[in-house]
């Protein structure tokens, strides 16, 4: 019977039954693994490769014979001298695979112990996921089914990850479940388990200070290196410490940025560079090429640093977005994890043969999930939407960090090149290179933020100005949209655009295009969003309605799809927010739609309805209604 019932059931869950010792002993079932070196392609029953290093760790000098699923024979080896922890390697001919994972199965309790003691300091693995291994190992070696559990503790751990990653590079088939994880487990040991911190800052100031301690008493050298894969953030870079650092050690970790490093680390070394200058002189040098390394990067070339960090940040985010990996969490622990691995992997890549362009291409492919998990996020962090994830944006992002912490240490720098480099308005000077509104907007771990500059009084003139005008038009909004994530907004200034949108009867004079209409539209849901107004958010959708099908500024379904999700967080309570996105998606399910719009809404819809499964309710309808249009 039980059998029958792993036969009917899904792989997934058939697996995981026949994990279960309990399950197994009580049906009388055995399971036995096919374990696959994939360097060579060759699989062997787990069963008889796992017997065969037991009887070599009983007695080094044997040699045992295993046969793959080909029929092709193998020998079990141990080729370590004597009084040393066994190296076996399982070989044939030429080929030579190693077992050296496999010392847990040793009968012997010290070389179990010293193999997971080595294993464990390697990895940095904690002493939570340690302790328990070291109990069943000190008393006995643990049962086959036992050996990946133990082994997968060592798999879910950010060296762990590079190892395997470095493997698959050198093997030339990255999968997508090694660069994106489906482990929580894993990613709390990358950034910190989440402490119910409410924003970055805190956050840094407790876990964030916590794993980079820990980091620096394991290994001073990795783990400052370690540490700088969570600079995505420059109150996270605060916490970074360089003290048990030797200068011929710190100089070393800026040479290996300067050439292997990920552009998030190399952000968070001129950030802790720039702070420690004056007992770090030593590391001038390779702070100047660092910042002008980031300054020169071409966004539009193939090799650029930043296309490569903006199609990481979309994989990996999207990826977590379909597992729901860490949904319980606020966005910016997530994106902190997000773009932790993105680092990483950025890290192992710059090093590698593989090709920029075409991996960057393949990781933006893979994006599904982000956009609407992103405009979702909004409830909860207003100031962030993912139009702000382009290289284009990022790069901005980086440049008025480099320059905010500049000017925070600027008498660190005064005598240095570093105050021209970044500071001064020369042609070569990153400040020059900074002239956007882009370069101050918020980054992505700042959705939560209120802008710490107060809104001048004469950009607050202006505001009223342009909106108490008789002929409402898209020139009445610039002052306002452009204000809003840069200045506190509050519900008054919303509350102006309301009367304007009013005065004008949702009709907007002398419209130059489309895209001019869109982007005034796209700025308005902004403003309701960061300014909590839904007075604001209900008028746009009026004013949407209006112009939907518009012969000269007709709106596309996935504009109005983005205005409603970015209107939407001006109600930042789930039930309100549900209720009026899933009222928007129902009218626009309703409505008059062509064939590839339906589709186009309805796979948003799933996507969005994914990631918050409590839009279920409000969108069934919808759900409804574009689901019998697809029949049909």
């Amino acid at each position: 019977m039980a059998q029958m019932v792993l036969d009917l059931a899904s792989p997934l869950i058939g697996d995981t039954l026949l994990e279960e010792p309990e399950f197994r002993e009580e049906y009388g079932l055995q399971a036995d693994a096919i374990i696959t070196f994939y360097d060579v392609d060759v699989s062997v029953q787990r069963s008889s490769l796992f017997s065969a290093i037991r009887e070599v760790l009983s007695d080094g000098s044997k040699k045992e014979e295993v046969t793959d699923t080909n029929g092709q024979k193998w020998k079990v080896k141990n080729i370590s001298e004597k009084e040393k922890l066994p190296n076996l390697v399982l070989s044939r001919g030429e080929q030579r695979l190693s077992l050296s994972n496999f010392m847990v199965l040793s009968p012997d309790k010290g070389t179990r112990l010293r193999f997971l003691d080595k294993a464990a300091s390697g990895l940095k693995l904690p002493n939570s996921a340690l302790d328990p291994w070291r109990n069943i190992l000190a008393e006995r070696a643990p049962e086959d089914d036992e050996v990946d559990k133990c082994l997968r503790e060592f798999r879910d751990t950010p060296i762990g990850k590079v190892q395997a990653i470095q493997s698959e590079i050198r093997d030339g088939q990255i999968n997508l479940s090694s660069l994106v994880p489906p482990s929580r487990r894993y990613f709390e040991r990358l950034v910190g388990g989440y402490d119910g911190s409410t924003s970055i800052w805190e956050y840094a100031a407790n876990s964030g200070k916590t794993i980079f301690d820990q980091l620096a008493a394991w290994r001073p050298y990795d783990g400052f290196l370690f540490s700088l894969l969570l600079s995505s953030h420059s109150s996270l870079t605060d916490e970074i410490n360089v003290d048990q650092l030797g200068s011929e050690d710190l100089v070393r970790a800026y040479d290996f940025l300067e050439k292997y490093g990920d552009r998030i680390s190399q952000l968070g070394a001129i950030e802790v560079g720039l702070r420690v200058l004056p007992s770090s002189p030593e590391i001038e040098q390779p702070l100047i090429r660092l910042i002008k390394q980031i300054r020169d990067d071409d966004i539009e070339g193939q090799m650029s640093g930043f296309k490569l960090l903006s199609a990481l940040f979309c994989l990996v985010d999207g990826q977590l977005s379909k597992t729901r990996l860490l949904s319980a969490e606020p966005p910016f622990y997530r994106r902190l994890a997000v773009l932790s691995q993105a680092a990483l992997i950025h890290r192992q890549l710059v090093s590698s043969p593989v090709d920029i362009e075409q991996f960057s291409e393949w990781a933006f492919s893979k994006r599904e999930g982000f956009y609407m998990q992103s405009l979702a996020d909004m409830r909860l962090e207003p100031r962030w939407d993912p139009s702000f994830a382009t290289a284009f944006h990022i790069r901005a992002d980086f440049f008025g960090r480099i320059i905010i912490t500049a000017k925070k240490y600027e008498q660190n720098i005064k005598d240095s090149k570093i105050y021209d480099l970044v500071l001064t308005n020369t042609d070569e000077s990153l400040q020059t290179f900074s002239d956007s509104i882009e370069t101050w907007l918020p980054g992505p771990l700042d959705g939560i933020a209120n802008p710490q500059n107060t809104l001048p009084s004469e950009v607050a003139e202006v505001i009223e100005t342009q909106l108490s005008v008789t002929e409402v038009s898209p020139s009445s909004f610039p002052a306002l949209v452009n204000s809003a994530l840069l200045y506190p907004i509050g519900a008054d200034h919303a509350e102006l655009a309301v009367k304007a949108l009013k005065r004008a009867d949702y009709h907007l004079r002398n419209i130059e295009d489309k895209l001019q209409f869109f982007i005034i539209i796209d700025g308005l849901a902004k403003v309701a969003a960061v300014s909590r107004s839904p007075l604001l958010a209900d008028e746009l959708q009026i004013l949407v309605r209006r112009y939907r099908h518009d012969a000269e500024y007709a709106l596309s379904i996935q504009e109005v799809i983005r205005i409603c999700l970015i209107a939407a967080a001006s109600r930042s309570q789930l039930d309100e927010w549900t209720k009026f996105v899933g009222d928007w998606m129902t009218e626009l399910a309703f409505g008059d739609l062509k064939d590839e719009e339906a589709q186009g809404l309805h796979l948003c819809l799933n996507s969005l309805c994914h990631a918050v499964p409590e839009l279920w309710v409000s969108c069934g309808r919808a759900d409804a209604a574009l689901s019998a249009l697809k029949k049909n």
